[in-house]
């Protein structure tokens, strides 16, 4: 099938690199579970009910971030993508409060077994409402996860980065982290052009020092 490739399409590939680079920060350094992102292909097809080879494109810059990752959405425009450290990420699935919540309200496997739940979340995503419980995924805690699903008259403590339901301290203290880290990601890249040390700093980050790469 013929591709109309972009005249930008380089410059297009660096920016989402870029972009990429500092929202996964997080993950990277081993801080955040998971991160989800909408991925927007650089390609316009002659065809776009053919998805292939936009998501070819995706993964050629996907597998430039060195992170596991799963495509749970795809269409001519754009991927959802799940951005994860496998170890993180099964330690959230393993909490006892969390894999009950998964399994009795959403449906998922009531093992804690990560492919398992990663092929669930992706089903999920196939369905016509967005699977709000993908915040459990990304680090979100569990209070606000379900607290935002199931709000009837209780209404959020805090709304910057996610809604925050019940006690706020825990909660504004990961968004406090999360952001700290894409901060200094940011610094690191306006300093360093070669990938493979971008992606060495960013995964050695000291997060008790303010920003001074």
């Amino acid at each position: 099938m013929k591709q109309i490739d972009s005249p930008s399409c380089e410059a297009h590939r660096k920016e989402l690199l870029r972009f990429l680079l500092i929202k996964t920060a997080a993950v990277r350094r081993r801080i955040k579970p998971a991160e989800l992102l909408r991925v927007n292909s650089c390609y316009r097809l002659a065809d776009p009910s053919n998805r292939e080879t936009i998501c070819l494109y995706q993964c050629e810059i996907l597998r430039e971030l060195q992170l596991s990752f799963k495509i749970l959405r795809t269409d001519a425009e754009q991927a959802m993508v799940l951005f994860y450290d496998s170890d993180l990420l099964r330690q959230t699935l393993q909490d006892k409060a969390v894999r009950l919540y998964l399994n009795r309200k959403h449906g998922y496997p009531a093992t804690a077994d990560l492919a398992e739940h990663l092929h669930c979340l992706q089903q999920r995503f196939a369905g016509d409402e967005f699977p709000h419980e993908v915040g459990i995924f990304i680090g979100y805690p569990l209070k606000d996860v379900a607290g935002f699903i199931h709000r009837t008259t209780k209404q959020p403590v805090h709304r910057s980065g996610w809604q925050v339901f019940g006690s706020p301290e825990k909660s504004l203290r990961l968004m406090k982290q999360y952001r700290f880290v894409e901060f200094l990601a940011g610094k690191i890249l306006e300093k360093y052009q070669d990938l493979e040390k971008c992606l060495e700093k960013i995964t050695n980050l000291n997060l008790n020092s303010m920003p001074g790469i």
